[in-house]
């Protein structure tokens, strides 16, 4: 029984692990960000790096609880999911740098960043979240005139 259980939790990483690095449909893989494959980091894993780096550095930032990516799909465009827990009692402004730091970020694609702030008690702290960063979205020049071009539009 215990070699069955081993087997199913190993073939279950092995499917999780090869999910995540799938080629492209072409069967190349569009690792770096490069404008050509349509602006996509792949599995944007330094990419992520850095910006737990940046939203971590935050001043009210006490710890970051989640930062994933996650694909479009038929209802949602791609994009960003962060939730950080503040060290006050929380600054409505943390949602405000966190969508900056993605903006900024060579994150892609993003057509949405959703950011959740707990305060220091774990309440929600309302903000500006999501955050659309599509041309649909009505809100794209006002991010470009705030935090400049993203980096990995072309």
């Amino acid at each position: 029984m215990l070699r069955v259980t081993t087997l199913v939790a190993v073939l279950a990483a092995v499917l999780l692990l090869t999910s995540c690095t799938s080629p492209d449909t072409d069967g190349s893989r569009a690792d770096p960000v490069d404008p050509s494959a349509g602006a996509r980091c792949g599995e944007c894993v330094e990419e992520l790096a850095d910006a737990r780096a940046e939203i971590v550095a935050l001043p009210d930032v006490e710890e970051l609880l989640t930062l994933e990516t996650y694909d479009a799909s038929p209802t949602n465009g791609a994009g960003v999911q962060v939730e950080v827990r503040s060290a006050s009692t929380g600054d409505p402004q943390v949602n405000d740098e966190v969508a900056r730091i993605v903006w900024q970020s060579r994150l892609a694609p993003v057509d949405e960043v959703i950011v959740t702030v707990e305060d220091a008690s774990g309440e929600l702290v309302r903000g500006g979240s999501p955050f659309d960063f599509t041309d649909a979205g009505g809100q794209r020049a006002a991010y470009e005139e705030r935090w400049g071009p993203r980096p990995v539009d072309g």
